[in-house]
């Protein structure tokens, strides 16, 4: 391997996803793909082992939030840089990874355009924050979203899962209402829940109850 090549981790569920970012990034001669990960624990024991100069991290890992990720590679490892590549880029999002130590913030539909401007640019000791998450981590400074706002910005299928969630139907019985299998109803919750930065249902379920959403008896088991 070349002293000057840029040693770069791809952290993401999806591989057909990651061959796409390995192509892109390996088109430039100094960019090596040099390890994978498909979960958050992965991405911890490589991020801290190679100590790669970039990781790319996606924020909604099957085993726990990218940004638990995060911070635990951070606790070893303060030379990688860590760019989140996501298909979020609300405000509470984009501030819980920088405060867990990323140095650069990509939604996923721009990768192929920012991605590598981006790692160039972290490289050289600067932040790289695309458009949409620099306008988000402004909105968190400058004030908080209603709670019924942040219920509209999710998918009508996330916002019904939620719903149904948070009035004691479990996955199983959700899928029957929408018929949809299990598994993609517990996608739909989790998507929810990373867009809402909430961790436990028990957190959904407050939401809820704070944003109105209860209100309607509808439905109720």
């Amino acid at each position: 391997m070349s002293p000057n090549q840029i040693t770069t981790l791809l952290v993401d569920d999806h591989k057909m996803l990651r061959d796409g970012l390995k192509a892109l990034l390996e088109s430039e001669d100094n960019i090596q793909v040099i390890a994978e990960a498909d979960t958050g624990q992965q991405a911890i024991k490589l991020g801290v082992e190679l100590q790669p100069d970039i990781i790319v991290m996606d924020i909604g890992l099957p085993d726990m939030n990218g940004v638990s990720a995060i911070q635990a590679i951070r606790e070893k490892n303060r030379k990688s840089k860590i760019i989140v590549l996501s298909m979020y880029a609300h405000k509470e999002v984009v501030l819980k990874s920088i405060e867990a130590g990323c140095d650069g913030y990509v939604p996923k539909s721009s990768a192929h355009t920012d991605l590598l401007d981006a790692i160039h640019t972290v490289l050289d000791g600067k932040r790289f924050l695309h458009p949409t998450a620099a306008t988000a981590l402004v909105e968190s400074i400058t004030g908080n979203q209603p709670l019924q706002e942040k219920f509209e910005d999710l998918s009508k299928r996330e916002q019904e899962v939620l719903k149904l969630t948070a009035k004691g139907f479990n996955s199983r019985e959700i899928g029957e209402k929408l018929y949809l299998s299990a598994k993609t109803i517990e996608t739909y919750r989790q998507r929810a829940m990373e867009k809402l930065n909430l961790e436990h249902r028990s957190d959904l379920i407050e939401f809820a109850i704070k944003a109105g959403l209860l209100n309607d008896d509808q439905d109720r088991p």
